[in-house]
């Protein structure tokens, strides 16, 4: 028997069994899977936190190593990497499931979305670029019409790249593989809720991935296979809901990251104003620059081959010596990590709020309800004053709850699935804390602080708009 292993910090080992599993191994060495290891796991988050500087490439073996050990509960007659052709395409689908993720991954979306908004007559025109930057479009392209999709067919014939794009992207409905790839418990989940805090060097709760996977069993019905655990591994279920729940604001929504995603979207999507112009050079790139090439031709993969986080760090000295000044300003400040400050008006909400007795006989949910509410109507209305809302301002929002139950009696592949007095239930229905009905909100306002003044202005301003929309609410 063939076999092969690559060292991994999170799981030890990531191994490589049996000809169809070594096959998939030949996969990292494609050009658009080398890609990811110059596509940082989490964009701009090692401006706040330096040791996070791991890459999809090594996040996408991660998930393969969970995928593998998920997979031999479902198919335990497997032996040596002799999979069916459905769980061959699992493996390959957890490995190829970020291959389409352009550079900082959703802060590129991000960019192409300002660019829409700013130029929406673009919106027509060029529908390509669109979908371009949607990684999931993206990975299924790849998957179906690149070198990457030659070798699936080679492995699993003609049909197979189709199977596995459909499991990336859930088209298979019920089905237990798909739910190893994408799911509220799957291997991507599973593996970035150890390996992000782990780099990052944040305290999480952590998860017991051992004993989780120890106490897995498959069950069916009329909703398909499923994965679930009985009552005593459901703690662990539990701890890993509320880790994920609790990198949100610790990481993936920290107010540094978040503020340097939006100034790369903002500069990114001002330079492909300059293109569409045809005026590249004022962005101080050349006609062949990929920025120009992936915008005129955004459905040749060729082009999307180029677009990494190299890509942008090696283009920023020009960006900087360019004649346009809102490109200029933006690439120095981020050279330099100036970032744009902030005002997080829930904060300043929750401010306004301590010492009321009204607010404090409300439960946690119906607080957070409540608060959720008046910022977001506060913060709808300041972006509608002309005369104080500026181009350099931007209104950051972000929801995330806990967990999304489906109360599924009976189980269901897109569930967390728990087996209580021989009934399988969702988690929600048992978990008091997931039942909880938790999630994390985000308010935040960022604004371009070269005009003296202008930050504590608008505070002032926020701070009456919330003073207001709160003695209204209690009329």
């Amino acid at each position: 028997m063939i076999a092969k292993m690559i060292k991994d910090p999170i799981h030890g080992f990531v191994e490589f069994e049996g000809n169809a599993e070594n096959a998939l191994k030949d996969l990292l060495s494609d050009p658009f899977f080398q890609r990811l290891r110059r596509v940082k796991q989490l964009g701009f988050s090692d401006y706040v936190f330096p040791s996070a500087t791991h890459s999809r490439f090594a996040h996408s073996l991660g998930v393969y190593s969970v995928a593998k050990r998920m997979l031999s509960v479902v198919e335990p007659e497997a032996r040596q990497g002799n999979w069916s052709l459905e769980g061959q395409a699992c493996l390959a689908a957890a490995l190829l499931h970020d291959v389409g993720h352009g550079m900082f991954s959703h802060a590129f979306e991000k960019a192409m979305e300002f660019y829409f908004q700013r130029n929406p007559e673009q919106g027509e025109q060029r529908i390509g670029l669109k979908e371009a930057v949607d990684h999931e479009k993206v990975s299924r392209k790849i998957i179906l019409e690149s070198s990457v999709g030659t070798a699936l067919t080679k492995l699993g014939g003609k049909e197979f790249p189709q199977l596995v794009a459909d499991m990336i992207t859930k088209s298979r409905k019920g089905c237990i593989h798909t739910s190893i790839v994408s799911s509220q418990l799957d291997a991507d989940r599973l593996d970035y809720a150890k390996r992000d805090p782990y780099f990052a060097g944040v305290s999480s709760g952590g998860i017991d991935l051992d004993w989780l996977i120890r106490n897995f069993k498959t069950g069916e019905s009329q909703n398909g296979r499923f994965l679930y655990v009985n009552s005593k591994a459901y703690i662990s279920l539990e701890q890993f809901t509320v880790t994920l729940f609790q990198l949100y604001p610790t990481l993936y929504l920290h107010k540094k990251t978040r503020g340097l995603e939006y100034m790369f979207a903002l500069l990114m999507s001002r330079v492909f104003e300059l293109i569409a112009d045809g005026d590249e050079a004022a962005a101080g790139i050349s006609a062949d620059h990929p920025f120009v090439r992936f915008f005129h031709k955004p459905d040749d993969l060729e082009n999307a081959l180029l677009l990494d986080d190299t890509l942008f760090w090696g283009s920023l000295y020009l960006l900087q010596r360019a004649s346009d000044q809102s490109i200029a300003a933006i690439a120095r400040r981020i050279a330099s990590r100036k970032i744009y400050p902030m005002h997080d008006v829930w904060k300043m909400a929750d401010e306004a709020v301590a010492g009321d007795s009204r607010i404090q006989k409300l439960t946690a949910v119906e607080r957070v309800a409540k608060l959720h509410c008046v910022c977001k109507e506060v913060c709808e209305e300041i972006s509608k004053n002309e005369k104080l809302w500026s181009d350099g301002c931007y209104y950051d929002t972000y929801d995330r709850p806990i967990y999304k139950p489906k109360n599924m009696v009976g189980g269901d592949t897109q569930q967390i699935n728990v087996e209580v007095g021989g009934k399988i239930v969702d988690i929600a229905s048992i978990s008091p804390v997931v039942a909880s009905a938790a999630s994390f909100n985000i308010h935040r306002i960022y604004y371009d602080d070269r005009v003296a003044g202008y930050g504590q202005i608008l505070e002032t301003e926020l701070r009456i708009l919330i003073a207001k929309k709160l003695s209204a609410a209690e009329e």
